[in-house]
């Protein structure tokens, strides 16, 4: 997975104007697609499924739920059974201990046919194919430094932590004492833990390439969106082994999703996840396991809303291979990456006192970009993108620089373009759930504040 980013709605096929609603459910009786089980989506026509990776029309399976009780349409269905490739991920690690004993001038890897091979032994690729050769080692065991990304962002969206950033993660993993690590969608990590003997590391990603450079133990191809393993059963087998073994050692999921995916399906993800942990190593069912969550700052309220446990820290993930993801400034205009860590560590574990770009505030008691101002009426440090924000005392919250009160409209809006009267309700309220307002003017908090009142007096 490293994909990522195109930061758009997930249904392309429904309009960006009507609201759309994941039904989280057991997906076991869906239909399914070339990339799993799908998912059941809600808007205000009707109730359907459609692929849960896909974040356009790529993917074709769309089905209304009505109709998928028909026995011809899952007739029609089965068929995607087959579709679904399968791995030789043994075969695979018999050639690359082949590739790994042979010189690194005869070692060559097609990014065309996706083959790693040796050039003594195969006949010659077509002119048009993109051959990458020599290979060394280090490649090799380091294959997201020189394997070309998957373009699609649709689908994939592929960056890469810069090696700052990676080392940033295994700082918080040792402050926790967390020696086994879950990435999901983060080979950058996986590989680093691989060269570190504290470490042990299991890497589950939809790039299948992966398979070409890691052993059948510490490479799962698979679909965050819908936890789905597409080895099956072989799979299932390394992930519970994974789990078990990592009982004693402290475990953490490290995972970089595609920006453009919901929410809902990524958070039921890690409670099936964790689920599936505590059972196997027969541990209390008490909370989420340990997260560090790559994803951007503007998803925090959807985040925190259905995970309170789960906090975003003020630190810039950075990665090689997007120009705009990294702090950097370029023609006078400075990039600020606006990808974020969730996690449910503590905030004080992350220690970036070595970062010159980070301050330690004595109030919240964490590191916070140099910009980050701490407001003492919020009692926080309320920057989100890199900016200083201001406090708006007649909403009661600090709102960006660029932000003004409108008198007309009673709320603070983005200044340009701004006209008074339009609020986009596209979601839920995040404190009743219900839609048609916001959680500043939810009902239900308004009759608590008034018995609150009415206590008091």
């Amino acid at each position: 997975m490293p994909k990522k980013r195109k930061l758009e709605v997930r249904d392309a096929s429904v309009p960006k104007t009507t609201p759309v609603e994941v039904i989280i459910e057991d997906l076991t009786s869906h239909p399914i697609c070339l990339h799993g089980p799908t998912l059941l989506f809600s808007s205000e026509k009707g109730r359907y499924y459609a692929c849960a990776l896909c974040r356009n029309k790529e993917c074709t399976v769309h089905i209304d739920e009505e109709d998928w009780q028909k026995e011809n349409v899952k007739k029609r269905n089965e068929k995607y059974y087959s579709l679904i490739p399968k791995l030789d991920k043994p075969a695979s690690w018999s050639n690359l201990s082949e590739i790994k004993a042979a010189h690194y001038t005869d070692r060559a890897y097609c990014n065309t046919c996706e083959e790693l091979y040796l050039l003594s032994q195969r006949k010659k690729h077509a002119k048009d194919h993109r051959i990458i050769t020599p290979l060394t080692d280090e490649q090799l065991s380091h294959p997201t430094t020189w394997l070309p990304m998957l373009e699609n962002d649709s689908i994939e969206a592929q960056y890469i932590f810069t090696k700052k950033s990676v080392s940033t993660v295994f700082g918080i993993l040792k402050n926790n004492n967390i020696s086994n690590i879950l990435c999901i969608g983060t080979p950058s990590v996986h590989e680093e833990a691989k060269s570190n003997s504290e470490f042990k590391s299991l890497l589950l990603d939809y790039d299948k390439r992966h398979h070409l450079f890691h052993s059948p133990k510490e490479f799962i191809w698979y679909n965050i969106f819908n936890n789905y393993l597409f080895n099956g059963n072989e799979d299932e087998k390394v992930l519970k082994k994974f789990f078990k073994n990592s009982r004693d050692g402290g475990i953490c999921i490290v995972m970089d999703p595609p920006f453009g995916g919901r929410v809902e399906p990524l958070i039921q993800t890690i409670k099936d996840l964790t689920s599936l942990y505590k059972e196997i190593c027969d541990k209390p069912d008490k909370g989420l396991l340990p997260v560090l969550w790559a994803f951007p700052y503007f998803s925090e309220p959807y985040i925190t809303n259905m995970v309170p446990e789960i906090k975003m820290h003020d630190y810039q993930i950075e990665y090689t291979n997007h120009k705009k993801f990294h702090n950097k400034t370029k023609d006078g205009y400075k990039f600020v990456s606006p990808v974020r860590f969730y996690t449910n560590l503590p905030l004080r574990t992350i220690d970036l006192s070595n970062d010159s770009h980070y301050k330690l505030c004595n109030k919240c008691k964490f590191f916070v970009a140099v910009s980050n101002k701490h407001c003492n009426k919020c009692g926080t440090c309320t920057s989100k993108n890199g900016m200083t924000y201001i406090h708006c005392d007649i909403c009661k919250r600090c709102v960006k620089p660029t932000f003004f009160h409108c008198k007309e409209c009673n709320r603070c809006c983005q200044q340009r373009n701004h006209i008074c009267g339009v609020v986009v309700e596209s979601q839920s309220c995040f404190n009743c759930q219900e839609k048609g307002h916001k959680k500043s003017n939810c009902p239900q908090l308004q009759r608590e504040g008034n018995k609150k009142k009415r206590k008091s007096a």
